[in-house]
Order: C-alpha cells, then structure tokens, then sequence
C-alpha cells in the first residue's frame, strides 16, 4: 500500500485559514506557524538514508522498496 503524495501547500494552506479563521491570529503569525509546521512534516516524510533522501511515499509500504528506479535505498530509514 503506498502512502497518499504529500500536499505542501494544500496543508499550509489548511494550517493558515485555520489559525486566522479559528483562533483569531494574525495573518504574519498564522503564516509563520504554517511554515513551521509545513518544514517539520516535510522532513519527517524524507528517507533518512543518505543514499536515498526520496520522501516516503516512493516506497513501497514506506519500508520495503524505493520505487525510484537507480536508487540503492532498500528500506525506508525514519
């Protein structure tokens, strides 16, 4: 089962109207809690192997098989 593609901007976006909508905060700080956020769950979906640095949903299951064809990455390293 591969993991949905990761939506930067569809989630930054969610995040920003969020915080301005919901709880009432500034357009600057809305958008520098998005960006924060946005950072932080990019780099959680980036293989840590070094001879990788693909994002997870080119594994297969995020842990057996990198589905970029010249890659070496045998598993998904978190």
């Amino acid at each position: 089962m591969l993991e949905k593609q990761f939506n930067p901007n569809f989630l930054y976006n969610g995040i920003v109207h969020f915080y301005i909508d919901k709880k009432g905060y500034s357009k600057e700080k809305a958008n520098s809690i998005a960006q924060i956020i946005v950072k932080r769950e990019t780099q959680r979906r980036i293989c840590k192997n070094e001879l990788c640095k693909h994002f997870s949903h080119n594994h297969i299951r995020n842990g057996e098989t990198c589905l970029v064809a010249d890659c070496k990455c045998i598993e998904f390293t978190k």
